[in-house]
């Protein structure tokens, strides 16, 4: 779980900063495992320090924010957790400063009876500092770049639109804000105030088939098209395909942000807004609340078991059918062997081929029509969705799927819990999608860490 650590000298008094703490709370949240301190001290004099060793801090930044005072957030990671300092992207190392800033926007806000800030207030904050993150991306802050203001527009009209029906279904949304286009435009028409009136924009602009490109001075200009994605930037290198799947038709987004740069707002038709820099998803609005989405996690199962080929797969498998209904068990062992007597020879992909023609169940016989040669990601995913685990070697190789794992935990936990720690006992790491979204990592019978949390995934 992430915590939240208030360090202030006891010489001083400390100051009565709702806000402060409200930006920490909400940067534990999004990074879950995360340890957040925040210090204060007198302007003028010595710091705090820090309680995290500096091998652990993630960021760390500092500034005055109280009238007299200087604070002080620091991120980092316990020695505890499956993340690790080299594993969180750059693109969230920018938290502390960009929670300062909508902390020094908030400044004036004042606490209820309770010493909380309203919900309202709270929810504002939360997306301010989400708008001060994004600002930082590829140094969108210098003048001339997207401005925090229109972030904020984008952000409230999405959340305007997700409120809103059409047909009797809800809308969906696509809008990439990019320098891509540096013509000037014959016709100047402001986003996202320009289309408010307008009610067929979003469906035209529906980040499925098409995406709204908008200059960083707020104008929108043209549409990048699914059939035709490198009308617009021919010579960009598209890299690795964007698993549709993966990000539930929102991949036009996360390719137009790959080829044209700049920042992507998908509004999905579950009403979640998910933002993307650089062709992957970075934070995801679920119900008024953020997570940000966990980039990091193959990067730490791979340093902490010693790599393979495994773990890129077992990782966007389970994102995979995260954001979508049902959940799976994920496994990786070092040798084969450590299945015997755990799971049953019937569901053993690995023996097909060892047992006897005649006297084959009909489980074994399904063995041989499915493809689980050189597996992709999308078809662990749909074979993480049978009911039982699905289980692979350090190289990626297929060794079982819908294993039914045995545990007499299973009367105290839920089923798909008490299976996952029982084969975390025989394997390197087990990945546990619930049925709400939540990721659970297990290594040696215990869970080490829980990703996209209350559902938000959903």
């Amino acid at each position: 779980m992430a915590e939240v650590e208030a360090l202030v000298s006891p010489l001083v008094e400390q100051p009565d900063d709702p806000v402060g703490d409200a930006v920490c709370v909400f940067i534990a949240e999004l990074l879950n495992t995360a340890t957040v301190e925040l210090s204060y001290h007198r302007t003028g004099d010595e710091p705090a320090r820090a309680l995290l060793p500096s091998s652990l801090v993630v960021a760390e930044s500092s500034a005055e924010v109280l009238d007299g005072w200087i604070t002080t957030i620091t991120v980092g990671f316990g020695d505890g957790t499956i993340s690790r300092v080299e594993s969180i992207p750059e693109s969230l190392r920018a938290l502390p400063e960009a929670a300062l800033r909508a902390a020094q926007a908030f400044r004036h806000s004042t606490a209820g009876a309770s010493g909380k800030l309203s919900p309202s207030v709270l929810r504002a904050l939360r997306d301010t500092v989400i708008v001060e993150l994004l600002s930082y991306h590829q140094g969108w802050a210098k003048p001339g770049c997207a401005s925090t203001e229109l972030l904020a527009e984008t952000l409230e009209y999405l959340i305007e639109l997700s409120g809103a029906r059409v047909e009797s279904r809800n809308l969906t949304h696509g809008v990439v804000i990019t320098d891509a286009i540096s013509d000037e435009p014959r016709l100047s028409v402001p986003y996202p105030s320009g289309l408010r009136d307008a009610k067929r924009s979003p469906l035209l602009f529906d980040g499925i088939r098409s995406v709204l490109l908008v200059d960083p001075h707020g104008r929108a200009r043209t549409e990048l098209q699914a059939n035709r994605p490198e009308r617009l930037h021919p010579s960009a290198t598209s890299g690795p395909s964007v698993e549709r799947d993966f990000v539930d038709r929102g991949s036009l987004v996360a390719l137009a942000t790959r080829q044209l740069g700049g920042i992507g707002f998908f509004l999905r038709e579950d009403r979640s807004i998910w933002t993307f820099l650089d062709g992957q998803p970075l934070v995801i609005r679920r119900s008024e609340h953020w997570s940000a989405f966990p980039l990091w996690l193959a990067k730490a199962i791979g340093k902490a078991i010693g790599g393979g080929r495994a773990v890129d797969l077992i990782v966007s498998a389970s994102l995979m059918v995260s954001i979508r209904s049902g959940g799976a068990i994920f496994g990786i062992v070092d040798d084969p062997s450590h299945l015997d007597g755990i799971v049953a020879v019937k569901d053993r992909y690995d023996l097909r081929n060892e047992s006897d023609v005649d006297a084959m169940r009909p489980e074994t016989r399904l063995h041989h029509l499915i493809d689980g040669s050189d597996l992709d990601a999308q078809t662990l995913a749909r074979l993480g969705e049978l009911d039982g685990a699905t289980i692979l070697d350090r190289d990626g190789r297929l060794l079982a799927y819908g294993a039914i794992l045995s545990s007499s935990d299973s009367e105290h936990e839920g089923a798909r819990t008490a299976a996952a720690k029982s084969l975390s006992h025989h394997a390197l790491a087990v990945l546990k999608v619930s049925e709400d979204g939540d990721i659970t990592v297990f290594r040696q019978g215990q869970p080490i860490v829980t990703l996209l949390p209350s559902g938000n995934a959903r």
